[in-house]
């Protein structure tokens, strides 16, 4: 069952996901100059202010934005018991991001397009280095669990593919089993082997 603040957390996303497609419809239909704050907040139907409270620039909405930063998971795993399993954290994490997951998912295709139009939007894109990602990751699993580079690549790799695996089933299977199950599925065939 969702916690109040795991609720709370996705709901935010969620909006802050509908803010951002309204801002990607109006700069794929208009133009990046028709993509003004004030264009932007009517069509998603909140106030400039309530804008703000989500971005700090249109910029910021027209570019595609990880899931989570290399620092949200780092302390994530950290914060696990020492003692737990890695997969088992793992499988905690990702079930705990899979619908920011989703959600980034779900607007990549208008936001790939935006991108394509407007290469200089994918230059500003927040999104994480996957370099830096996994370097910071892969030493936060070496340390805890004291895995070699080749294991710990392999789990960190195998992770992220069962949520991403995870989703994608979620989104083609919409009347399917919950998100979740999905996740856990996905790291039991792991754990098994396939």
């Amino acid at each position: 069952m969702e916690s109040p603040q795991a609720r709370r957390e996705r709901r935010r996303a969620e909006k802050r996901q509908a803010i951002r497609m309204a801002a990607v419809r109006i700069a794929l239909d208009n133009g990046l100059d028709a993509a003004t704050v004030e264009a932007i907040s009517e069509a998603a139907d909140i106030s400039p202010r309530t804008f703000f409270n989500y971005f700090a620039s249109k910029d910021e909405a027209l570019v595609m934005e990880p899931a989570f930063t290399p620092e949200d998971l780092v302390e994530a795993l950290t914060a696990r018991p020492r003692d737990e399993p890695i997969m088992t954290s793992f499988r905690a994490i990702m079930k705990d991001l899979a619908t920011g997951f989703r959600l980034m998912f779900e607007g990549m295709g208008p936001m790939q397009e935006l991108h394509r139009r407007h290469p200089e939007l994918a230059l500003k894109a927040g999104v994480a280095d996957q370099r830096r990602l996994l370097e910071m990751v892969l030493d936060t699993v070496k340390e805890r669990a004291g895995h070699d580079g080749l294991r710990a690549r392999l789990i960190v790799v195998a992770s992220f593919g069962a949520v991403f695996s995870a989703v994608q089933e979620s989104m083609a299977e919409r009347e399917g089993p919950p998100l979740e199950a999905l996740v856990d599925r996905a790291f039991d065939l792991i754990e098994q082997g396939l």
